[in-house]
């Protein structure tokens, strides 16, 4: 009978200590994947592309405005082949906010953004109303905001409004 010899604790403790890195590491890359294909995705592109094209927004954050991505373990982020809600950090060299999107995917149209909300951290209490479509097509949360929304013109001009968003039915 041929005895077994165990590997010593050293053995063992380099076992684990490299199957630890390789699985931190594989778990990072597939976050990273994700979110990469997340920034790749239409609606993603449109709602920074209209953001940084809005006077309102960039006389907000100021020039120029960088995306910090997504956080993908945000439960208010979420989209499936119809419909896409997503919120992502932004910044600009006068200021940093959240930028908050709805677009829904249009079957002759693809990807539209129906609706694009800007808050900064030098209004807290304010969500900024870049966009909003006159045909949702899903229901907007009530925690939106419990605030009036102020609209922000192309031309960088603020004005109350004292509508709450409204929530639509399919």
């Amino acid at each position: 009978m041929v005895g077994l010899k165990f590997p010593s604790n050293r053995t063992l403790g380099t076992i684990c200590v490299y199957g630890a890195v390789a699985s931190i590491s594989a778990v990072m890359y597939m976050k990273w994947k994700m979110e990469d294909r997340v920034k790749s995705a239409e609606y993603y592109k449109l709602a920074l592309k209209a953001l940084r094209t809005h006077r309102g927004a960039v006389g907000l954050l100021g020039e120029p405005i960088k995306d910090s991505g997504i956080d993908l373990s945000n439960a208010n982020n979420n989209c499936n082949a119809e419909e896409a809600h997503c919120e992502v950090a932004v910044r600009g060299s006068k200021d940093k906010g959240t930028l908050y999107f709805w677009a829904s995917n249009q079957p002759d149209r693809g990807w539209l953004i129906d609706r694009l909300e800007l808050e900064t951290k030098l209004n807290p209490e304010k969500r900024f109303l870049l966009k909003k479509s006159e045909e949702l097509t899903f229901n907007l949360p009530e925690s939106i905001s419990k605030l009036p929304a102020q609209q922000v013109d192309s031309n960088g001009i603020l004005s109350e409004t004292d509508q709450q968003p409204e929530t639509h039915s399919k």
